[in-house]
Formats: structure tokens, sequence, C-alpha cells
């Protein structure tokens, strides 16, 4: 959680996945105060089989397209959602657009329908309250880093970066 899901009916390469999946990891943990530990990217390729049967407006097409899954409830404004949606606009039109409409990010649809999440075995709080719970489980996440947990891991070097979770 959150859930960012890629469906491209164009090849991406894997650097290109790997830098928009970096893209919009930081743009999350920086905007929202979040660990980047939380922020999911999948990559779906739609450009044949069963997956590319994609209509709009009655007729087939193959559109890149971003469905962004956040947890309800958490009384984000429009323009904190749209400012969403730009972004990650214009990290996909740093690294893959160009060359037409064909390679354009033609749709982002933002659902808020995550009511509670649990990832790596602990319950996350919702979105604005992850200081307390930095704060609250740092210990257990240095002990499950230092026993070779790569997330956690990650989660601590990301802990040990940010001011916001110093306090």
């Amino acid at each position: 959680m959150p859930l960012y899901e890629f469906e491209h009916a164009i090849p991406l390469q894997e650097p290109e996945k790997q830098a928009i999946a970096h893209g919009i990891t930081e743009f999350h943990a920086n905007t929202f105060h979040a660990p980047r530990y939380i922020v999911n990217c999948r990559f779906i390729d739609v450009s044949h089989g069963p997956l590319s049967d994609t209509f709009v407006g009655g007729k087939r097409r193959q559109i890149n397209r971003l469905f962004v899954t956040l947890r309800s409830g958490t009384g984000r404004t429009a323009d904190q959602l749209r400012g969403l949606m730009d972004s990650v606009n214009a990290v996909w039109d740093e690294i893959v657009a160009g060359g037409g409409w064909e390679r354009q990010l033609r749709s982002v649809y933002i659902k808020g329908c995550i009511d509670a999440a649990k990832e790596g075995g602990f319950h996350l709080p919702l979105p604005g309250y992850f200081a307390q719970w930095v704060k609250d489980n740092t210990v257990q996440f240095q002990r499950l880093a230092a026993e070779g947990d790569p997330d956690m891991v990650q989660l601590v070097e990301d802990i040990e970066s940010r001011p916001e979770f110093q306090e």
C-alpha cells in the first residue's frame, strides 16, 4: 500500500521500470511523509493476449494507463489527488514519453479503497501517522534488518536518513 499498477501497451525496458518505480516511490514517500518501503509499483504488459482487450469509446485501443489504489478515509483533498496524478504523469513523461500518443500515459485513475494494510508482518497506520508507527516499531525493524530481511534493511536505512522519523 499504496499500489501503483501500470498497464503498458508499449514495451518497457527494465531500466525504465526501475526509474519509474524510483520516481513514484520518492514522490509518494516525500509528499505523504511515508516510508519508501510501503510504496508498491506493478507493471503489467497489456500489449498482446487477453489483457490487451481494452476499449475506449467503444473502440479497441492500446493505451498506457495507471491505476493507483490508496488508503480510503484519509481526507486527501481534490488538489492533493490532482497533484498526485500530475506528478505521476511527469515521472512517466520524463522516462518514457516522446514519439507520439502511443507512448503517453493516457489515463490515471485513483481508487481509495484500501481500508487496512499489513506489510512485512506490521499493521500499517493511516497516512499521517507514520512517524509514531516508526517510533513504536523501530526496535523490531532493526532486529529484522539484522537478521537479513531485505525489506527491513531498506526500511531502517530510510528511517535513519529521513528527518521526519528522527523525533
